[in-house]
Formats: C-alpha cells, sequence, structure tokens
C-alpha cells in the first residue's frame, strides 16, 4: 500500500491500482467489522460516528487523504477542481449558516465554518507537493 496516506482513502487508492492489473481471485471466508471511524475519533479528539465532521483534525486527514487519492488516481486536473470546491464551499457554508441562524436553526456554527476553512487553506499549502506527486507522508495528527 502507498506509504503516502496515513488513515482513509488507502485502500481505495489500492484498489484502483490492483485493478489495473486485470482480474484477481480472492479466496476465502472473509468478514469484516467497520466501526465508521469511531476508533478514530479518540486518537483525534472528534465527535459524531461517520465521516460528516470535516471542522477538525479528523476531517482535515479525510479531506486531504481523498485528495492524495483523487490525484494519484486521477491526475492534476481533477485534484485541482476538487480543490476549487472546497475552496468554493466556504462562502456557500457562509451563508447557509447565517440563513440558519435567521430561522433559528442550530445544526452549524459560524465556528464551523472558521474551521472547515482553516482545513482547506490548510490543504492549499501541501497543494503543491500534492501536484508534484511528491512521496510525503500525509499526516495531520
Amino acid at each position: 500500500m502507498d506509504e503516502d496516506f496515513f488513515l482513509y482513502a488507502e485502500e481505495a487508492e489500492w484498489c484502483s491500482r490492483l485493478k489495473k492489473t486485470g482480474k484477481l481471485c480472492i479466496y476465502g471466508d472473509l468478514n469484516i467489522i467497520h466501526l465508521q471511524g469511531e476508533t478514530s475519533n479518540e486518537i483525534f479528539e472528534s465527535s459524531g460516528k461517520g465521516y460528516f465532521n470535516l471542522f477538525d483534525r479528523k476531517g482535515l486527514q479525510i479531506m486531504l487523504s481523498n485528495l492524495v487519492r483523487i490525484r494519484k488516481e486521477f491526475g492534476i486536473t481533477w485534484f485541482l477542481l476538487i480543490l476549487a470546491v472546497y475552496v468554493t464551499e466556504i462562502p456557500v457554508f457562509l451563508i447557509g449558516v447565517s440563513v440558519s441562524k435567521i430561522f433559528s436553526s442550530k445544526k452549524y456554527s459560524f465556528r464551523q465554518v472558521k474551521k472547515y476553512a482553516g482545513n482547506i487553506f490548510i490543504i492549499i499549502k501541501l497543494s503543491p507537493a500534492i501536484v508534484r506527486n511528491h512521496p510525503y507522508f500525509y499526516k495531520v495528527l
């Protein structure tokens, strides 16, 4: 498996490389238990089940790993496109939170917008290494 990955997306990238080799046969009775990111919550000091919280370090690692996978699997153009979508989401998220505050919804906060934007700016700083496909251990713990 690719050593650039710390957590998340490494198995998807590995499977895409395996698919390019041709047909595979897997034998055996396999059982898999997937906890949807609950184990890493403790390490990242995160909360919630699944991979929807993109406002903390766990969310940063999820976005970063997926962007590295996109760069390796689909190339620079797709990487830059997805990064542009993330950047565009910042003002959209801010507007959405502003509108939700008018209607007294407390699902998201301005603090989450700030943290999400911070995560995106960290990814932007790491983008030159990702674009160059420079070997690097992308770990944000």
